[in-house]
């Protein structure tokens, strides 16, 4: 007979409406159990062949309508109304139901099911109403047979016999039930929540059940997968897009020869065609012994490989950071050489590299002595940072060494012959330096007067400190820096330098900063130095360096100081031993 209800809802020819869950597929095939998944308004999104075909029903007359208006209940509107009490119920957060209902085949028969309604929830998101039961007539039918049997008198054996093997086969309902229960709840809790992609497939490769990670990972929702060659669809391409035969596959060869396959690399597409690096595990599937399918398993590189390459990149970066320090190593003991401690007068150096570069830079500092016993003291500046700013610093701090060692001319003569001279050699580079000469008044006994002269080629000016913490800045007319033109005018400026006074020369690294000018950072230094005019040299330096750079800054900072002690008493303990290179007394 026809389909009875409120109306028909076509529906595609699908086993399932979109939105279905995964774990639905192990119900779909049962032959002792009817299952029904609803949405939680009630809509019917499937039911396993056992309670529609198997019943004479046409599926897509039934899916898509609201579960109490299905043929099952279409027989009576008083079961109808029950059923849909039931749903609803539950549906709404309730206790599930067990019931002892009855229900109707296609052609209008009464049956009688032992039905089961309740919630399962599909990872943490999605809820779904679950309704499975059992045809339960010929039992009943059964039982009341016996009940007959035993009013008319039938042997107690006889009674006890079908007693026993209905309380047998309760037992085995009873098991089957909570096996289902658990395997359900086991399925919803693993598929749903690990990271990893899972596939069942049959033994042809098709896809049976895929869990919410390989739909996410994939970009294919799992009714464009069901049933399909999952091969063809996401698998059948190697890395540069060239075809993948499916023998070479390990998923095709776990299928053909019933072993577990491992994988390290290969690759699936998604579905906007962007591949994806996998590790894959593949495991045959076996059903009274015979190998029925795989489980495949797979893992998402793109991450793993991508901090391999950082990895690998930081690695190289590494090494060759190491290589520069180890290059400015040797450049720093090459150029930046111990100064001398001639009679009376204390030099001391400092030099500190910028936080990012290698271990020195375009900054320098040199102290020397001429054969007639004046100090030579050099600061300077090439433009620029790394080990290619410390290779130009180089030559020119040797040019500027070499030139000034035995002429006894002022500075602003060196300098301009330093200009020339690295003109006619290609020493191309720009820097900015103080060139300084502490010698003998030539008027006065050997007790009286040292005079500073220097000439400065676009430098931060000298700083005289006192002994009382005051500060002179030798500020001069700005003359132009170094590898500009050669043929610039340069003067020579002289001040006295008295007893316990302290010169000090000193790069921008030490007084610049983004936040403030170039005057305000000068004035930062001489307040440093405020309380600072009698501390002992060394500790002088640390402590100015511990107050303006107390870390690496963006710059390298280079310092020379030099403390003039009187001539006619010892030298003090504090300026350490007097050195001088051989042939100068």
């Amino acid at each position: 007979m026809a389909e009875a209800g409120r109306g028909t809802a076509p529906t595609p020819d699908v086993d399932a409406l979109p939105g279905t869950p995964s774990w639905y597929s192990v119900l779909h095939d049962s032959s002792f159990m009817f299952a029904a998944v609803c949405d939680t308004a009630g809509t019917l999104l499937t039911a396993n062949r056992l309670a529609v075909e198997g019943r004479g029903f046409d599926r897509r007359r039934q899916l898509g309508r609201p579960f109490w208006d299905a043929g099952w209940w279409a027989g009576d509107p008083e079961v109808r109304d029950q059923v849909r009490a039931w749903a609803l119920e539950v549906a709404a957060g309730g206790a599930p139901v067990r019931a002892v209902t009855s229900f109707f085949l296609a052609d209008g028969t009464r049956r009688t099911a032992d039905l089961t309604m309740q919630l399962v929830r599909d990872g943490d998101q999605q809820e779904f109403l679950l309704v499975t039961g059992m045809d339960i007539t010929d039992r009943l039918q059964t039982e009341r047979v016996t009940a007959e049997a035993r009013a008319a008198g039938m042997e107690a054996s006889t009674l006890r016999q079908i007693a026993t093997a209905r309380a047998r086969d309760l037992e085995v309902l009873r098991e089957t039930e909570a096996k289902l229960s658990r395997a359900l709840a086991i399925s919803e809790r693993v598929l749903a929540n690990v990271a990893d992609g899972i596939y069942g497939l049959d033994s042809e490769g098709r896809v049976e059940f895929l869990n919410p990670a390989a739909s996410r990972l994939t970009g294919y929702r799992p009714e464009e997968q069901l049933g399909r060659d999952q091969h063809a669809l996401i698998h059948g391409r190697r890395p540069d897009g060239s075809e993948y035969p499916r023998e070479e596959c390990p998923v095709w060869q776990a299928l053909r020869t019933g072993r577990t396959m491992i994988a390290d690399h290969e690759t699936l597409w998604r579905r906007d065609g962007t591949p994806i690096p996998v590790e894959m595990v593949v495991v045959p599937t076996l059903e009274d012994g015979v190998h029925t399918g795989v489980v495949v398993s797979f893992r998402d590189l793109t991450d793993r490989l991508a901090a391999q390459r950082q990895a690998a990149e930081l690695e190289a970066l590494a090494a060759r950071t190491a290589a520069d320090r180890a290059l400015s190593d040797r450049l720093q003991q090459s150029l930046l050489t111990p100064p001398p401690e001639p009679d009376h007068l204390q030099i001391a150096v400092r030099y500190s590299p910028a936080a990012h570069e290698a271990q020195v830079g375009g900054d320098w500092y040199d102290a020397f002595l001429q054969p007639d016993g004046a100090t030579m003291l050099v600061i300077g500046d090439v433009v620029g940072h790394d080990s290619s700013a410390a290779a130009a610093m180089g030559q020119v701090r040797g040019l500027l060494r070499a030139l000034a060692y035995d002429q006894d001319e002022g500075p602003a003569a060196t300098v301009t012959r330093v200009e020339h001279t690295a003109r006619g050699l290609a020493v191309s580079t720009l820097a900015t330096a103080v060139l300084a000469r502490i010698e003998r008044h030539p008027d006065v006994p050997v007790t009286g007067r040292r005079l500073l002269r220097w000439s400065n080629a676009g430098h931060l000016p000298p700083v005289l400190l006192a002994p009382d913490g005051t500060t002179t800045l030798l500020t001069t007319p700005p003359e132009l820096m170094l590898g500009i033109d050669p043929d610039a005018p340069r003067s020579d400026h002289v001040v006295d330098l008295h007893d316990r006074h302290t010169l000090l020369l000193v790069t921008d690294g030490l007084v610049e900063r983004r936040d403030i000018d170039l005057d305000e950072g000068i004035a930062r230094l001489q307040e440093a130095l405020r309380d600072l005019g009698s501390t002992p040299l060394e500790e002088l330096l640390d402590t100015v360096l511990a107050r303006l750079v107390p870390e690496p800054g963006a710059d390298d900072v280079a310092i020379v100081a030099v403390r003039a002690f009187p001539e006619d008493r010892p030298r003090p303990a504090e300026a350490g031993p007097n050195r001088l290179p051989p042939g100068i007394d």
